[in-house]
């Protein structure tokens, strides 16, 4: 079986890698490739994919809404999100999933006991920001909160959740258990904080969707104020054994998967 992940642009990602080491782990002959489609090719999409005779592909940033026009059917989430970053191609139809809210919440489990019971504030208010607001708003018995600098953006929503600004997050950060950075703030040597931690209580849990760089300033700046931090590597992980686990049916090695990507991010 061949897959692989579109995007532009696409060769920082390490989908290959820790796809690939997961093959060879399972003893698996497939083969998982990085292809950079720039925008204004991206109506070629089909005969690309076609081309390359995938049986799947992830889609990254800037295509993960561009796809939807060219898929045959989306799971609930991705209609919910209003994003896809999973496509099953069976029987010359394409079939869209969203396996990022999932992939990131999995891996919350796995840090934060109660997450049931938890009071969690998600700053942004984008895609990524609606697919784990969708996962969570599932079992989290609290009322989720959601801050952004604009409220024109919740326009799209249609989620029962609390909706605020960054400046009211920042006014109350002390009432919430997890903290969740779903912002571009931090990102690319972006020193920029989305907010301010000056009313942090020392034991909220302050996560960051992203694990390039592995701690973004605003997990830096709770790690040094003593708060417990989280980064966005196991989401990466487990959205990716997830939309292993859509293309075969089989169960991904994640213990490879997790190291592979540890290991390159430490150059080993």
């Amino acid at each position: 079986m061949k897959f692989a992940v579109i995007g532009h642009p696409i060769s920082h990602s390490l989908s290959p890698l820790m796809h690939t080491d997961n093959f060879a782990s399972l003893g698996l002959n497939y083969t998982y490739e990085a292809i950079d489609i720039p925008e204004d090719q991206f109506h070629n999409i089909k005969e690309i994919i076609k081309e390359r005779k995938l049986d799947g592909f992830n889609v990254t940033i800037p295509h993960k809404e561009r796809i939807i026009p060219f898929l045959d059917e989306i799971d609930s989430q991705s209609t919910t999100v209003g994003a896809v970053n999973t496509v099953m191609v069976r029987d010359g139809k394409w079939i869209g999933y969203n396996t990022d809210g999932i992939g990131y919440v999995t891996g919350l489990r796995q840090v934060y006991n109660d997450l049931e019971n938890a009071y969690i504030l998600i700053l942004g208010a984008g895609g990524a920001s609606k697919g784990i607001a969708n996962e969570l708003t599932k079992f989290v018995q609290p009322k989720l909160t959601i801050a952004n600098r604009s409220m024109k953006r919740f326009e799209s929503w249609h989620l029962n959740v609390n909706q605020i600004t960054l400046e009211q997050a920042e006014s109350h950060l002390d009432e919430f258990d997890i903290i969740i950075n779903t912002t571009p703030a931090g990102m690319d040597n972006n020193q920029e904080l989305p907010i301010s931690l000056k009313n942090l209580n020392t034991d909220t849990l302050v996560s960051d969707i992203v694990y390039i760089p592995y701690k973004t300033p605003i997990l830096l700046e709770a790690e040094n104020k003593g708060n417990p931090i989280y980064n966005g590597l196991d989401m990466f992980v487990y959205q990716g054994a997830e939309s292993f686990k859509i293309w075969t049916g089989y169960q991904a090695d994640i213990k490879m998967m997790k190291q592979s990507v540890i290991d390159k991010l430490k150059g080993v």
